[in-house]
């Protein structure tokens, strides 16, 4: 990978960074001069982190205004309606070119939306669905509210570009929107886990109810209305800044998300963390979750390929993720699409990698010596809200994300007890499986699972896995009301990845690119292969009820000598499946996992498996584990250790 730095660089800097927003509190740790020697192996031509690290911030800028001027090139807007309008807008006022088409767009929405309002007319209620009549769309109010922050006539960033009347407009519309949407019962510190909605949702709602409250309480023409609840946006501000000054460290202490690696929607979760970052007027807030978003990308480049995300996932699959275009407008690798479809939050943002996300992005593929990544995260249910729209995530879920990194794959999966109740969006269409590289194809290759969908809505709950190391082992659940699946036909395993060799030798499915190695066995009955040879199915569907179970055993060529020998070792390895067990040997320190079944009707009955006769820990001590980084819990501290950089993210007790 080459970074392109180009003569005219540093002018252009200049002029674009007059132009974005200043980041809060850096610190010495996020300056590359912090650095100090290199003791990671990297790709390509960089052997200097300092160098690296510097080039690929300067890069990044550069990427960012590139992706902003060909927005700006086009006058039509994608996506369609106001949403697209807004993204347009906010990438034309922060480059200060074509600002009256922008003024002339936002103005007449915002009056539109007014006028509905004052006429006492219906408008929906505040869901994707039902958002039309809105300046903003659903998504993009926090590029609407990111648009007023940096651009009405008093902002410390760029103030002036919002003419008087389209600022009046844009806060009058907020207004209507905001006195409806927000609660105050709901800014307390004991709703710090509970979500409005579905996480990306609350994130969409909860920050811009802060930040709009926040400008509202300073203008004369909003601080003494009130709310729909009673309370004036000075008391709503107040309340979310002592709310905001605690989440980041909640969600840090409890593992981050619960929407972990969505495809869909972790491009839209994420910008409200950068707003809150650069914006919010609070300066411990901004502090809070600039260490948030440090601590999230770091977690993510230690487990991704290239920018693919591995491990356990939810509400996700095995195809590209929208968000890995965003993440590159900051990684700003050639080699990678760079840009953000549906939000220009982090195009208009100064924010910057820390180093140690640099560093792990630019690693060799994917480790130089085998590790595991064992991260505890949100997602079990404590109780639903009795307004049918909250749930609260307990702050001690009994849910392991866990990875087995190696120089040539990354095997990763959730680890968790079916029979306990996982929020919707935790147990939504989860995936699991391995990721390896491509090269030849330019692309991150994988073996993982796909799920049947049979009815409306994400398959849910559609089976459990367990994995020790490089041995996974995953399990369907029956349908069920209570504990069992919905929406959810076969388990299937899909090999995507070009070149891969297959062969089918005693009941096992064999794949191989040439450095890594794959056996893949469904226990119940064998497999079937669809007319591509590219999906494998259970040979023996039952239905609704079916209970079957697939082992996958990754290997690579740093532990075993040829793909041969790989097979001929997984076919000794001591396998017994049983009708309510599967008992596995493997490895050369002859490593144990017991696997018991898991029966919807018998729930109270089921058994946690063993790894060499121990239950597995669904609760370690430990809310983050690998070479990279740690924090055990109550602790608010995380350690991150990646080559040269030795940081301490401390997040703030409670104010």
């Amino acid at each position: 990978m080459s970074r392109v730095t180009p003569m005219i660089l540093m002018p252009l800097l200049a002029v674009f960074l007059g132009h974005v927003v200043v980041a809060a509190e850096n610190t010495a740790e996020n300056t590359a001069e912090n650095l100090g020697q290199p003791l990671l192996q990297f790709d390509g031509e960089h052997a200097d982190p300092k160098t690296l690290v510097a080039e690929t911030h300067r890069a990044s800028l550069m990427a960012r205004e590139r992706s902003l001027r060909k927005t700006i090139a086009r006058n039509s807007v994608w996506p369609s309606g106001a949403w697209g309008e807004t993204l347009w807008s906010l990438a034309a006022l922060q480059l200060n070119e074509k600002v009256d088409l922008a003024n002339t767009r936002l103005l007449k929405r915002a009056k539109d939306y007014i006028a509905l309002n004052r006429g006492d007319v219906e408008t929906s209620e505040f869901k994707p669905e039902g958002a039309t009549e809105t300046p903003w769309a659903y998504f993009a109010v926090t590029d609407y509210v990111r648009i007023l922050y940096l651009f009405h006539s008093q902002s410390p960033h760029s103030p002036g570009r919002l003419k008087p009347e389209t600022e009046a407009a844009m806060k009058e519309a907020l207004w209507w929107w905001v006195k409806a949407d927000s609660k105050l019962a709901l800014a307390t510190p004991d709703h710090l886990l509970v979500l409005l909605g579905t996480e990306n949702h609350d994130l969409t709602r909860r920050p811009n109810h802060y930040l709009v409250a926040s400008l509202l309480k300073d203008d004369p023409a909003f601080r003494d209305r009130r709310f729909d609840d009673g309370h004036t946006a000075t008391e709503h501000a107040a309340a979310y800044q002592t709310f905001f000054r605690e989440w980041p460290r909640k969600r840090a202490m409890t593992g981050l998300w619960i929407e972990m690696g969505s495809n869909t929607y972790q491009k839209y979760s994420w910008p409200a963390l950068f707003n809150l970052h650069e914006l919010a007027p609070d300066p411990v807030v901004r502090k809070q979750f600039g260490l948030l978003l440090d601590l999230a990308f770091i977690e993510e480049a230690q487990i991704s390929v290239r920018g693919r995300r591995g491990g356990g996932r939810s509400r996700a699959d095995d195809s590209s993720n929208s968000f890995e275009s965003y993440k590159n407008l900051l990684y700003a690798s050639d080699d990678r699409p760079a840009g953000s479809s549906h939000s220009k939050v982090v195009e208009t943002s100064r924010y910057q990698l820390p180093p140690a996300a640099i560093l792990l992005d630019q690693r060799v593929f994917t480790a130089t010596d085998p590790f595991a990544i064992r991260n505890r995260v949100p997602g079990e249910l404590e109780t639903h809200g009795q307004d049918g729209e909250t749930q609260q995530i307990a702050s001690d879920s009994r849910l392991v994300n866990y990875a087995w990194c190696t120089p040539h794959y990354l095997l990763g999966s959730t680890l968790q007890n079916p029979k306990l109740e996982y929020a919707g969006i935790s147990r939504q269409k989860r995936w699991c499986g391995l990721l390896l590289d491509a090269p030849a194809a330019a692309t991150v290759g994988s073996i993982g699972v796909v799920i049947e969908k049979t009815r409306g809505g994400r398959p849910q709950h559609s089976f459990w896995s367990m994995q020790h190391e490089n041995v996974l082992l995953l399990q369907r659940i029956a349908r069920s009301k209570e504990g069992g699946s919905y929406s959810t036909g076969e388990i299937r395993i899909k090999f995507a990845s070009p070149g891969l060799e297959l062969l089918d030798k005693q009941g096992w499915i064999f794949a191989s690119n040439g450095k890594m190695f794959a056996g893949v066995k469904f226990l119940d009955g064998g497999h079937q292969w669809d007319e591509a040879r590219s999906v494998a199915s259970p040979a023996k569907f039952t239905g609704p009820d079916d209970t079957s179970r697939i082992l996958l055993h990754a290997g690579d060529v740093s532990v075993h000598e040829s793909f041969a020998h790989f097979q001929s070792s997984l076919l000794s390895n001591p396998l017994k499946v049983a009708t309510d067990q599967v008992d596995y040997h493997f490895g050369e320190r002859r490593q144990h996992v017991e696997m018991f079944r898991y029966d919807v009707s018998n729930r109270d009955a089921f058994k946690l498996p063993l790894i060499n006769s121990k239950p597995i820990d669904l609760t370690p001590k430990a809310v983050y584990q690998s070479p990279y980084l740690n924090m055990d819990s109550p602790s608010e501290q995380v350690t991150v250790t990646v080559g040269p950089v030795r940081r301490i993210l401390k997040f703030a007790s409670r104010q």
